[in-house]
């Protein structure tokens, strides 16, 4: 038996690594690991490399099943790109400090949900844990 602490992959607080189940949020565990109905069938490796390759435009949601973080993100994107071609053929600062902030926005957003896939908290769209594979 081993001793220690681990870390629900349904909520993700510190728990026992013996526990049978998560004391805050009741996730059935065997060895840190969620009961299967919790985990998604969506793949963990594709969702990250998704994500790393086209975060900003928002295809890893569309992938996971989040629409309508997949469409927020695109439009930031496409706002971002309408702006800075605007600002550019109107020389107006304004356009390009708009660009910038959607830009920013998206590009935090982004760096979010990658930080949240990388640790292995991120949820799919019915809600179940894009789990780190195991192995």
């Amino acid at each position: 038996m081993q001793h220690g602490w681990s870390f629900c992959v349904r909520c993700g607080e510190k728990i026992a690594f013996s526990a049978p189940k998560c004391p805050h949020c009741g996730s059935v565990t065997a060895r840190g690991q969620a009961a299967p109905e919790n985990i998604s069938s969506k793949s963990y490796g594709t969702a990250v490399a998704l994500c790393g390759v086209f975060g900003i435009v928002g295809v890893h949601h569309f992938y996971i099943g989040n629409i309508v973080h997949g469409f927020i993100d695109f439009g930031l994107f496409a706002a971002t790109v309408f702006f800075y071609l605007a600002g550019a053929a109107s020389a107006d600062g304004r356009f390009l400090a708009i660009a910038g902030l959607c830009f920013l926005a998206d590009v935090v957003h982004t760096i979010f949900v990658f930080f949240r896939l990388i640790v292995g908290k991120q949820h799919d769209g019915a809600g179940r844990l894009i789990a780190i594979p195991s192995g």
